[in-house]
């Protein structure tokens, strides 16, 4: 008896093919966390996030998120070639 209701539940959960089937309707619809998105995160920012990551996680300063903060802006002016900002002068 007790074999009469395993198929019953491996049944129950086994997965259609409608859901894994069925396409988007949009493909024109770029995903938020989608290859594209992910591509341009892992050139433009990941490195130099994991590179303030580090950096932070060495010094432990009392404010990690400024420090980083800062890391980040400073690294940006680095390679981007931007000079500080007018407020500051």
């Amino acid at each position: 008896m007790g074999t009469a209701s395993t198929p019953n539940s491996a049944a129950a959960n086994t997965p259609t093919a409608e859901p894994s089937g069925s396409a988007p309707t949009n493909t024109n619809q770029i995903r938020p966390g989608g290859a594209p998105a992910r591509v341009y995160m892992n050139e433009k920012i990941v490195p130099y996030l994991l590179e303030g990551m580090k950096t932070v996680a060495k010094e432990q300063p009392a404010n990690p998120l400024r420090a980083l903060g800062e890391f980040l802006i400073q690294k940006s002016n680095d390679v981007e070639g931007h000079p500080p900002s007018s407020a500051d002068q």
